[in-house]
């Protein structure tokens, strides 16, 4: 197994405007890891790398080496390092800039470069020796190169003559040599070149890109077979697991219900493993050998190897057969030829009676399976074969909102039920101090809309090069909201429905109560956990559909007041604004204006498109203005504004929410994206959506 790892960072551009994923900050001159294995799987690796800081971005985050190694299974022998500066001067790396520090089972040995600078040249040599290797007698590595510009990149493993590597070289190609006596060398050169810029829940470099991964063990069925020989015995029930176990299930209906109570325990009751915790013959983090069963519940901590046996031995104890089952449990969703447990390194639990996966070590309600999980093959190891995890699950989230605008006020309460539920309850149960299932939780987070996240989400990239993670969404909004006294709805976005490709959405907008309630659902099904390029390009149509009637607009409308009131809008005699602050992302701010228009200044063409507009007279204009901070981005696109161009028509105190319908007492609309004048200058933009007005006259007139 791969232990060092080499920090990166900054972006990868070749060129301006062009992401190549490749970083030309940093040259890579020479990068050379050698390994010596033995034949019980122990090794020694010696790394030599030296690096040219190339570009000034590249010194915050390459000013320093970091060392990634096994807590319990390793031990750094040696390092030393120096700057070579460009003038010559060489300056060693002090011992006091070498720093250790240990999180949980992996040893971070990282190499402060004093005063780095631009055109470093950071020289590294390092050896690691792993004592205790995690399959015995078996030897695995995992490599992937930093996306950085790479000269001489090479990887070496000499091998004992009875253990012939297998290999799963992409970007590497292998380079002829000699064998030093009595041992067999493999060794591969890195091709560099451009990479694919890591787009947002995109698969695994692994799944796509360059990679090496070398096994001594042939395939999958030999490698299920060489972790049975290494676990043997270890999930074997003791009297007390056997009293647990029957306490445990007494009284239940069936074997599910069986099998969720014990997972349920396993979850609740096993500890992480401590930092530095003693392992214990040759077990432990990283390792593939889990303490027995027995051992785990007298603790009560382990890791999942060894919440997976205790919860075998649970089940064997309560009669109920299942399997060990190795898979990735990050983002890797194609195994390479050669199998390694640098990509199959989450064991979980397969119940064959019920076609049931359980993770006993995950955070999520037993039965369901971590998002990361789901729809990837896994490798059962009682048989050698493989399996499918469940594409879906059941999971869904509904928010429903309640805003007053005339008040400023909102409340919202989200449900959230199946796998996504768990963090919540988790969170209960650690300020609470026990279990929880039912109840309120408060929250001082701003509760958005579940639908624009889930639109927001899927459309994270402009265009996708790469298959990325879609998993199936269930959301559903509803809100209601209220006008403030003076206003009432004159009219309302029509419904929408999208159903297309596994996307189904729908949307309805109503009058109830005196207030607007708005219910949108989406839903989304893929059949699989990951979607290509062409998936993206064909659900982007129907996105975008949804996206814009997320933001859809209300049309509002002052309500008439007696004419006196009208006859001083001329006066400037009009009520003072009313505001709304925060609220559920929807209306921010409502007011009155009054501007006074020369004669003929109308922007559509001559005076007489507008009845008596060669007389000077006020023109009234209401504008209503949404909060982007609040709103982004269920209507971010929404600045609402109108233009009225004579007097009558500004006293019936119209508002146009969007270019396709206005209602109006008394005038119709006649054009689109034309103001007068006097008002044009507020014609704007919110995040590149273009608002546009609409001009309306007295009923009857011809433009």
């Amino acid at each position: 197994m791969m232990v060092a790892l080499l920090t990166t960072g900054g972006l990868a551009r070749a060129g301006a405007g062009i992401d190549t994923g490749t970083d030309p900050s940093v040259i890579v001159e020479r990068h050379v890891r050698h390994y010596v294995v033995e034949p019980d799987g122990t090794y020694r690796l010696a790394v030599d790398d030296a690096r040219t800081l190339a570009a000034a971005r590249a010194v915050p985050d390459h000013g320093r080496f970091t060392i990634r190694s096994s807590t319990t299974l390793d031990e750094i022998v040696s390092v030393e390092a120096c700057t070579q500066k460009p003038d010559g001067r060489r300056i060693p790396v002090p011992p006091g800039a070498i720093l250790s520090q240990d999180d949980g089972p992996t040893r971070a040995t990282t190499i402060v470069f004093p005063a780095a600078a631009t055109g470093d040249r950071q020289v590294v040599h390092y050896v690691v020796r792993r004592h205790t290797p995690p399959f015995p007698g078996q030897f695995d590595d995992v490599a992937v190169m930093p996306f950085l510009v790479h000269r001489n990149t090479v990887l070496v493993y000499d091998m004992p003559p009875s253990m012939p590597l297998h290999a799963d070289a992409v970007g590497f190609v292998p380079m002829p040599g000699d064998s030093p006596p009595g041992r067999r060398r493999y060794q591969w050169r890195y091709v560099n070149g451009p990479n694919e810029r890591i787009e947002a829940d995109a698969v695994s470099v692994l799944d796509y890109g360059r990679r090496l991964v070398v096994s001594t063990v042939p395939d999958y069925p030999a490698f299920a077979a060489a972790f049975r020989a290494a676990t043997a015995g270890k999930a074997l029930p003791s009297p007390a697991i056997s009293t647990l176990a029957h306490r445990l299930t007494a009284g239940l209906p069936d074997t599910r219900a069986r099998v969720l109570a014990l997972s349920a325990w396993v979850q609740q009751n096993i500890r992480p493993m401590d930092a530095g915790a003693d392992a214990g013959a040759g077990a432990g983090a990283l390792s593939v050998v889990p303490h027995a069963a027995a051992t785990v519940l007298d603790t009560r901590r382990g890791d999942d190897r060894d919440r997976a046996a205790l919860l075998e031995a649970l089940l064997a104890a309560a009669g109920i057969a299942s399997t060990p089952a190795l898979v990735n449990g990050g983002n890797v969703y194609t195994l390479p030829d050669a199998p390694a447990l640098g990509v199959l390194d989450h064991l979980i639990v397969y119940v064959p009676d019920i076609a049931l996966f359980v993770d006993p070590a995950a955070s999520v309600k037993a039965g369901d399976l971590p998002p990361a999980l789901l729809g990837k093959p896994v490798l059962l190891l009682n048989s050698g074969t493989f399996a499918m995890t469940p594409v879906l699950q059941p999971q869904s989230v509904r928010t429903v909102a309640a805003v007053d605008i005339e008040h400023g006020t909102s409340t919202a309460e989200r449900t959230v039920t199946g796998a996504l539920a768990e963090p919540v309850r988790t969170v209960v149960r650690a300020d609470g101090g026990g279990p929880w299932t039912n109840g309120s939780l408060a929250t001082t987070d701003h509760t958005g809309s579940a639908v624009d996240a889930a639109v927001a989400s899927l459309m994270r990239e402009r265009a996708r090069h790469l298959d990325f993670v879609c998993a199936a969404v269930d959301v559903e909004d509803e809100t209601r909201l209220r006008l403030p006294q003076g206003l009432r709805v004159a009219a309302l976005p029509g419904p929408a429905s999208v159903i297309t490709g596994g996307i189904f959405y729908r949307s309805t907008y109503t009058r109830e109560n005196g207030a607007v309630l708005v219910r949108r659902r989406l839903t989304v099904r893929h059949g699989r956990a990951t979607c290509t390029p062409a998936d993206d390009r064909a659900m982007r149509p129907a996105l975008a559909r949804i996206r814009r009637d997320l933001r859809s607009r209300i049309v509002v409308a002052g309500i008439p007041s007696a004419p006196a009131s009208r006859a001083r809008v001329a006066d400037k005699g009009v009520a003072p604004p009313a505001r709304a602050q925060g609220g559920h992302g929807l209306v921010r701010e409502v007011e009155a204006q009054v501007h006074a228009i020369a004669p003929g200044a109308v922007a559509a063409g001559p005076a007489g498109d507008l009845d008596e507009a060669a007389t000077a007279e006020e023109a009234g204009r209401v504008r209503m203005r949404v909060d982007r901070h609040v709103a982004r981005p269920q209507l971010a696109a929404g600045h609402v504004q109108q233009a009225v161009g004579q007097q009558r028509a500004a006293d019936a105190g119209a508002v146009a929410i969007g270019p396709h319908q206005a209602e109006h007492e008394g005038a119709e609309v006649v054009k689109l994206g034309q103001f007068v004048a006097a008002e044009a200058d507020d014609v704007t933009g919110v995040d590149g959506d273009e608002q546009r007005a609409v001009r309306i006259v007295q009923r009857g007139t011809q433009p």
